[in-house]
């Protein structure tokens, strides 16, 4: 049986290795490739040129028209961020920008068709994945998957302090 340090250990190091194990590689992008597979064949350089938190606030702009202001508080991101973002979309074909009746400095943002192609790709890709990570953690007990969601509840709550995590326990 391995002591309370030496599970630590193995927890931290087997956190780190899933991350390193789940992130792109330089083979290629399975996600871009599996909404390449499902989008016409003008739009795969879009897809892989485009960033993730641009893919993102694709799907947030399809689930209904935002104005930059609105998709930055809707996404938890800065303004400036978001706008470039958009601009970015907006280039690529897949969000245009119309102006609000009555009010000359509000704009709205809504999917080209080529942005709906890519947004219900994108869903798509999501659902999938979810599908597969539920398969994946049916296979442990209710009491596994509480230790787990706590574990993660916790770590998500978290703050860092220069290269340390550290518990928020306040």
């Amino acid at each position: 049986m391995k002591t309370k340090s030496g599970l630590v250990d193995a927890v931290n190091m087997l956190v780190g290795a899933v991350g390193d194990k789940f992130d792109a590689d330089e083979d290629g992008d399975p996600e871009r490739d599996f909404m390449i597979q499902r989008c016409p064949k003008r739009l795969e350089g879009v897809i892989h040129r485009l960033p993730t938190l641009s893919m993102h606030l694709l799907a947030a702009i399809g689930e209904g028209p935002s104005s930059v202001v609105g998709l930055a508080a809707r996404s938890g991101q800065l303004k400036g961020t978001v706008s470039k973002h958009v601009q970015r979309l907006v280039e690529a074909g897949l969000v245009e920008r119309t102006p609000v009746p009555g009010n000359r400095k509000e704009i709205q943002l809504h999917l080209t068709a080529d942005g709906a192609l890519v947004c219900a790709a994108h869903r798509e890709l999501h659902r999938e994945m979810d599908l597969g990570m539920r398969e994946f953690l049916q296979r442990y007990s209710n009491a596994d998957l509480q230790v787990l969601e706590k574990v993660l509840r916790d770590l998500l709550a978290a703050r860092k302090v220069g290269v340390r995590i550290v518990a928020d326990d306040g």
